[in-house]
């Protein structure tokens, strides 16, 4: 799946409900203004901004005058694009700012994607340019970041954030993800502790964290199924850890989040 669509376009997702979708989005603000709430944070919409959201994400666009393009694919596409990798879209900030010249670049090569795949006609052989361009624009995205962070072990600690959004529901161990990722505990806690000052397990934990929130706040489960959905032992140990990370029961949490995000919008 490759769409591009202007900011303003209609789709399934209530506009005005926070939503979480299974694909990534790359949003492009041309000109305006406007706000995004992306997992509990509020940003600012400016021209000459780009925002990287991925899959999982609760998201939530207050367009306003903000005007643009969006750019949305799921993991599957990047079969297609052989030098880059799902994980290396996990970036520390959903948000960036770059220099005009370079924006600009990006979104033309955003309208071209758009034209092209507009062509009912267009060959097959063709359809390759788009992905081309979307490469061009995802390595250009991972450059800025770069600039932005130094880690030390940017593959593994990419690599790691990108499972746990994929396993968290049943994996919450350090050994977990040192099994996957084929590297032993010190390497992973050190790639961890360089690239984002945590400990392996501390970002484990903050993840689990924030996926409780997400469930809490789309409210389609209850606490106890989210503790079941979450693979904890007992209600008891899924509350525990609630209290222990916040100083609050899962329901005041909850009402917490309603609140917040009441005064968000």
């Amino acid at each position: 799946m490759l769409i591009i669509e202007p900011l303003d376009y209609s789709n399934q997702y209530d506009h005005h409900q926070l939503h979480r979708h299974d694909y990534f989005e790359i949003i492009l603000v041309h000109s305006g203004e406007g706000t995004q709430l992306i997992d509990f944070s509020n940003y600012e919409m400016a021209a000459g901004q780009i925002f990287t959201i991925y899959p999982g994400q609760v998201h939530l666009m207050k367009r306003n005058s903000a005007q643009g393009l969006l750019i949305q694919f799921r993991k599957d596409l990047f079969e297609l694009i052989y030098s880059m990798k799902h994980y290396q879209l996990y970036f520390h900030s959903p948000s960036v700012q770059i220099d005009a010249a370079s924006f600009d670049h990006l979104y033309d090569l955003t309208q071209r994607m758009r034209m092209l795949l507009e062509d009912e006609r267009l060959p097959m052989v063709s359809i390759h340019k788009t992905y081309n361009y979307l490469q061009i624009i995802l390595i250009t995205l991972v450059e800025c970041y770069d600039q932005k962070i130094n880690f030390q072990a940017q593959h593994i600690v990419s690599e790691f954030l990108s499972l746990l959004t994929q396993h968290i529901h049943e994996k919450k161990k350090v050994a977990d993800y040192c099994k996957m990722l084929n590297c032993s505990h010190h390497t992973l806690n050190s790639a961890c502790k360089n690239g984002l000052g945590k400990s392996a397990l501390e970002i484990i934990h903050e993840e689990l964290l924030l996926e409780i929130r997400r469930l809490l706040l789309l409210n389609k489960l209850t606490l106890k199924e989210i503790a079941y959905e979450l693979n904890f032992d007992s209600q008891a140990n899924f509350s525990g850890f609630i209290k222990t990370k916040t100083g609050l029961s899962p329901s005041d949490l909850q009402q917490s989040l309603y609140g917040y995000c009441y005064r968000s919008k």
